[in-house]
């Protein structure tokens, strides 16, 4: 399983937002400015099958309507674009599109293809799409939102929390899945629905053989002493397999005019 970090960050930071794609073609969120960052990473945002949604902040959520239009103005696809988040995920595409691009909606959608799969946030599911297996975890967020299990046919499985504060789908993704991409908003003190490294720490602490990947990073969350916390960069690519994190550096493409980037040592 190939996970590149398109993105990173939280609001107030140069890092682009927050958001993963999983073998170029299963996309976890798409906030704002996600698919040019993805066009500036050399991704191609019409290989997108499958597209998870963790809330429906602007900074998870508002890019949809670009990656819509992306695949529904290149050409008409063949298969269904999978969609899945919390429920109400149709409605609020239909009215993003009424306010950003009014009488566009009905033709891009006949050539897209959407079918949603909708979850309550306060429940969760699991459903089997393209190739993998989605469960979606209720998280505790300002809004309603959900954290997911990703599991592919060769036995690699990544857990993605999503905004949220610790709670106990935080801790079941962290025992069930050897790769964690996880909310690390704030140095200490996670506050307003997120959680702060001290959280990510201690998760860690509980955890020693799980691999942790902080995201939705503010600009003073940089670094960790704990040895299975790998801080990545915007455009950063892993590899997870059924073991965890592939040990050993790899080149992977930057994102700021065609820096190459490395992943740190993960001979952990």
């Amino acid at each position: 399983m190939k996970l590149q970090l398109v993105g990173t960050g939280s609001i107030l930071t140069a890092r682009m937002s927050a958001s993963a794609l999983i073998d170029d073609r299963l996309l976890i969120d798409a906030p704002n400015g996600s698919m040019k960052a993805m066009r500036r990473a050399g991704l191609d945002p019409c290989s997108v099958d499958l597209c998870l949604i963790t809330h429906f902040h602007a900074d998870h959520f508002f890019d949809i309507v670009f990656l819509l239009l992306e695949q529904g103005l290149q050409r008409p696809r063949e298969r269904d674009l999978v969609l899945i988040g919390p429920t109400g995920f149709a409605d609020r595409v239909d009215r993003l599109f009424d306010l950003g691009y009014p009488g566009v909606w009905e033709d891009i959608r006949g050539k897209v293809r959407p079918r949603y799969v909708e979850f309550d946030p306060g429940e969760g599911g699991v459903c089997s799409e393209g190739g993998y297996t989605v469960r979606a975890l209720p998280m505790e967020h300002a809004v309603p939102a959900l954290g997911y299990l990703i599991a592919d046919g060769d036995g690699a499985r990544l857990g993605y929390t999503g905004d949220t504060v610790r709670c106990p789908s935080v801790d079941e993704l962290a025992a069930d899945a050897p790769v964690l991409v996880l909310d690390a908003s704030f140095p200490k003190q996670g506050r307003v629905g997120h959680m702060g490294l001290d959280d990510v720490e201690a998760v860690a602490d509980q955890w020693p053989d799980l691999r942790l990947i902080p995201t939705h990073l503010g600009d003073d969350v940089t670094h960790s002493s704990r040895p299975n916390i790998v801080f990545p960069e915007d455009g950063q690519v892993f590899e997870v397999t059924d073991q965890g994190l592939r040990s050993g550096p790899r080149e992977v493409p930057g994102q700021r005019g065609g820096r190459k980037g490395v992943v740190p040592g993960l001979g952990l």
